[in-house]
């Protein structure tokens, strides 16, 4: 081409200069003069409209093709009788739930307070399906008639009381009295800001309603359980049994709530549930593990026991629920089934609550005629749409665990790539479904966001990991090396895309300190996967970043300081611990400044030398912007107008 064609590929847009490039060697290839236009093509991805009904088009061709008992899915690679069945039963679930609902129908069991079924007689619905044999007794004159049996009945403890005394009482407990009422505000004010929206196991108006009034939606177990996970976000001495040491916030109140929970096990409700549910965050926030595991057992054998796998749509007929009860149920249920995803990758152990053990619609909003929550009314709003968007890809999640990572993978062999294809695009779908509320181009008022879209790179690395780890099952060296290639980028964009997401949450919060603890293992994955990358200078910043959000993470969640000692331990080139307690935050913390201020400060600047710039995360020996992540590209996920101005 000639100094000429050097000039045109130059005043091409650096955004579209590879592809003049990739036709520049397409042209010599078949030996033909190369001719560019400068002008801009137009070209923009597809409107959402134009997708929805591709969708919509593909999913009618599918249910065709298996109307005539043709797979959909078959390319024609598999043996016969060998295709993708094993992982395509979730999938297919929805398209099956018109056959399912009519097979449930007859199958249901039933939610009861009639002591011919609960022989618990608390006053509490708990569920029993037709399995157990007692649908049969509904209805039968009561026991208790009977003097012979009634005499034969273990009575409840004096001293406990019936639970409806226990949740009755007429004022607060003298107790709870003792706190200061402004510092039990400020720690309800934390919990329902910051750990709530991405933990929504209590609902915020029904507990402030209750609060008040001593009602069914409030007991001191529950309240002193909030207290103490709220003290983990609290800066106050108040709240910590020893002043000089961080950890101790909120274990006084942890042992106050574990000694009413003692008492609250005898007679079980849903807000027994939802303090199991904190409690458990507790533990986990102070460093016990196998503690926070438990809790959350027991919380996840009652979500059975009283039925929350169970819609409450389906026993309209049969018990009184309201409204608010319905949402309430769905909205635990749901929250123990995320936390369980959440949990599984966490620890590296298998999950106990699957999607197909519970037939639960998704939570819904609702008008409420009086509002009473403090929590900022941006937040407060996207409470709903964060928890169906992390369901969405807790389920994902699921079937990605027990395909290929349970210790009897429902996928193996030769299905394994198309899997890997597969949930690729399940991810890239979620990710583009994304509400306009939930995303990140711009500062998000919601911190939970950004831990969303940390959690979902983090389950983009969970799917590539076994794929270079263990590649010996494709069927020939080039499908190997393709595969194995791709799972390899995937990795590395996900753990660059999960910095960035750091840094914007810095920018946008001022640091970690009050991140859900979700941030750490995503964190965690990001680093393991920067530590298998060759070593380069931006592996070593991507690096402090990850130690940097660990240690901004360390002063609410405990395990987090272990994991940057670990991670310090591996990379010896690393800066020396930096303690949360020293006050100075920019050593430890992400310090960005306005990007508007001027052009060498376009993607961020950080105030300390041992934190690394933006600039030189985004272009310092990395790949190409075509390798760059598809959804922060396609879908403007970074500020537009930075992409443009970086360039």
């Amino acid at each position: 081409m000639g100094e000429v064609g050097e000039n045109l590929v130059e005043s091409i847009p650096p955004k579209r200069a590879k592809n003049a490039v990739a036709g520049e060697l397409r042209c010599i290839q078949w030996d033909v003069s190369c001719q560019y236009s400068g002008t801009e093509d137009g070209r923009r991805p597809a409107s959402k409209t134009y997708v929805l009904l591709l969708r919509q088009r593909i999913e009618s061709l599918e249910k065709l093709l298996d109307k005539h008992g043709i797979n959909s899915m078959d390319h024609g690679f598999q043996l016969p009788g060998n295709n993708l069945d094993s992982f395509m039963v979730n999938d297919k679930l929805d398209e099956a739930s018109s056959a399912m609902d009519s097979l449930c129908e007859s199958l249901k069991g039933q939610l009861s307070l009639d002591e011919s079924l609960n022989f618990d007689k608390d006053g509490e619905m708990r569920y029993f399906g037709p399995t157990s044999g007692r649908l049969g007794f509904q209805g039968l004159p009561s026991s208790s008639r009977n003097p012979d049996i009634s005499q034969n009945n273990p009575q409840p403890d004096a001293a406990l009381g019936s639970i409806d005394d226990y949740l009755g009482l007429a004022v607060p407990s003298p107790v709870i009295d003792e706190i200061p009422i402004s510092l039990q505000n400020e720690l309800i004010n934390l919990y329902f800001t910051w750990e709530q929206p991405w933990y929504p196991i209590v609902d915020e108006t029904l507990f402030r309603e209750s609060m008040s009034s001593s009602g069914r939606y409030w007991t001191p177990l529950l309240h002193y359980s909030i207290l103490a996970l709220g003290s983990r976000y609290s800066d106050s001495l108040e709240v910590r049994s020893d002043p000089t040491d961080p950890n101790s916030a909120g274990q006084k109140l942890l042992t106050r709530a574990k000694s009413l929970l003692h008492l609250e096990m005898e007679h079980p409700t849903l807000v027994t549930i939802q303090a199991l549910g904190v409690i458990g965050m507790v533990y986990f926030a102070i460093g016990k593990d196998a503690a926070g595991w438990l809790h959350h057992g027991m919380a996840d054998r009652l979500c059975l026991d009283m039925g929350l796998n169970m819609d409450p749509a389906g026993f309209a007929g049969t018990v009184t629920i309201s409204a608010r009860e319905t949402r309430l149920r769905r909205q635990i249920y749901w929250t123990l089934y995320c936390h369980d995803k959440l949990s599984a990758t966490y620890t590296g152990r298998i999950c106990s609550m699957l999607d197909q053990q519970g037939a639960v619609e998704l939570p819904s909003e609702m008008d409420e005629s009086k509002d009473n929550t403090e929590t900022p009314v941006e937040i407060r709003r996207a409470v709903i749409p964060l928890q169906r968007a992390l369901i969405g890809i807790c389920q994902i999640t699921e079937k990605i665990l027990l395909s290929v990572w349970g210790p009897k993978p429902l996928v193996k062999g030769t299905e394994r790539p198309q899997f890997f294809e597969s949930s690729l695009l399940a991810l890239t779908s979620w990710f583009y479904d994304l509400s306009q509320q939930l995303r990140i181009d711009r500062p998000n008022p919601v911190p939970q966001a950004y831990t969303l879209h940390m959690i979902y790179h983090t389950t983009k690395i969970l799917l590539a990991k076994p794929f270079l780890m263990d590649p010996g099952y494709c069927d020939s060296a080039d499908a190997k090396n393709d595969t194995v290639e791709k799972a390899r980028t995937v990795c590395r964009d996900s753990a660059k895309t999960i910095c960035v997401v750091a840094q914007k949450y810095c920018r946008t919060f001022g640091n970690f300190r009050r991140s859900p603890i979700s941030a750490m293992h995503c964190t965690l994955s990001a680093a393991r996967a920067i530590l298998e990358e060759p070593d380069c200078p931006s592996k070593l910043n991507q690096l402090r970043i990850c130690l940097a959000v660990l240690d901004g993470l360390s002063r609410s969640w405990h395990p987090a300081r272990h994991i940057a000692n670990g991670l310090r331990k591996l990379c010896p080139m690393l800066p020396s611990e930096v303690s949360p307690e020293s006050g100075n935050v920019s050593a430890v913390d992400l310090d960005i400044q306005d990007l508007t201020q001027n052009p060498s400060e376009v993607c961020g600047a950080f105030s300390d030398e041992a934190i690394p710039e933006l600039h030189n995360i985004l272009w310092t020996d990395l790949a190409p912007w075509s390798q760059l992540p598809d959804d922060y590209g396609y879908f403007d996920l970074l500020n537009q107008a930075t992409w443009d101005r970086a360039w």
